[in-house]
């Protein structure tokens, strides 16, 4: 996901960036990691968002079901078959809705991951390693 930052972050560290331009490139990698956070939150919040309209339809598939027993008790096969076709397609619709969330997890968490080692590195370039001094930190 973040494959150019990566790179850059990279040369960063194994002495790949000219020492008058390092500052430069840490300025400019500080900016992209804000993007990248911010591409983290709308993965984030992609995930609430499919959480909702799962929890949605979990509720109408509730609903679909609850008429369909209704219509079953009164004999009214019309319901019934109305009932059984929306839920069919609110159970369709779960089930996407469920492998949707469990792929924007699983892309969510791999992105934290792979931002949280980007910070790190960033950290440990701005210390100074790569750069042909000894890194900065406490004395």
């Amino acid at each position: 996901m973040f494959d150019s930052l990566k790179g850059a972050i990279h040369d960063l560290l194994h002495g790949n960036v000219a020492p008058g331009d390092r500052r430069t490139a840490i300025a400019d990698m500080k900016r992209a990691l804000v993007s990248a956070k911010l591409g983290v939150e709308d993965l984030r919040e992609g995930v609430e968002q499919t959480r909702r309209k799962l929890g949605a339809e979990r509720e109408q598939l509730t609903t679909a079901q609850r008429r369909k027993t209704l219509a079953e008790g009164i004999g009214d096969a019309e319901t019934v078959a109305l009932a059984v076709k929306y839920e069919q397609q609110h159970s369709e619709r779960i089930a996407v809705l469920e492998r949707k969330l469990e792929a924007q997890q699983a892309e969510a968490s791999l992105a934290e991951r792979e931002l949280l080692e980007m910070m790190t590195q960033l950290k440990t370039a701005s210390a100074g390693v790569g750069s042909g001094t000894p890194p900065s930190g406490p004395t």
